[in-house]
């Protein structure tokens, strides 16, 4: 049993270490932002469309994705009293900020396209299986098996620690450290925010 506990540990441990680092970098670089001055490319640029195909935000965002090229997930709809309205076009990483008065002959387009570390920071906040977007839907499951797979890890640990007879005081001090730290720290982050 401990040894098919063990593989399962480190087989776990293997296989989500690419999500795991993720998450890691991504949060060093939401903790220390002025360490990392990775500046977006930002570029402007008018879409010819027929106003029949501009009849709501929605048929925009499609008619802009089937024709035009753009990859994403039509979101941050607003319409405006004033005839006009402006969504936004998202992936992982980039994003399309549409305006468009309706009526009109063209669109304008701002495209933000984020560096690397920026595209990480996107990773870290999307999360669930309703997107548009398959590959958002597929990182969406990615971190729900990573989930399972910290909790396995963790439980599987602390099996393997105590059926290590030779270690048990000092993992019981470390064990009892962690979680005092970890706690202590959910509950300053609480206070502050």
């Amino acid at each position: 049993m401990y040894r098919l506990i063990r593989n399962i540990h480190l087989t776990l441990g293997l296989a989500f270490a690419l999500a795991l680092a993720v998450y890691l970098v991504s949060s060093v670089r939401l903790a220390h932002r002025s360490w990392f001055k990775p500046q977006p490319t930002v570029s402007e640029k008018s879409v010819a469309v027929d106003p029949r195909d501009a009849a709501t935000p929605r048929a925009l965002g499609l008619h802009l994705i089937e024709e035009h090229g753009f990859r994403g997930e039509i979101v941050r709809i607003q319409p405006s009293d004033e005839g006009s309205f402006a969504f936004t076009i998202r992936r992982l990483g980039t994003g399309y900020q549409v305006r468009y008065q309706r009526g009109a002959r063209e669109a304008h387009v701002k495209e933000t396209r984020l560096a690397f570390i920026g595209m990480l920071q996107s990773m870290h906040f999307s999360y669930g299986f309703w997107h548009e977007m398959g590959l958002i839907n597929i990182w969406g499951a990615v971190l729900l098996l990573t989930s399972i797979a910290l909790l396995a890890i963790g439980a599987s640990g602390i099996y393997l620690w105590f059926e290590t007879h030779d270690e048990r005081k000092v993992g019981s001090v470390l064990l009892t450290s962690a979680l005092v730290f970890g706690l202590g720290l959910l509950v300053l982050v609480r206070i502050q925010g």
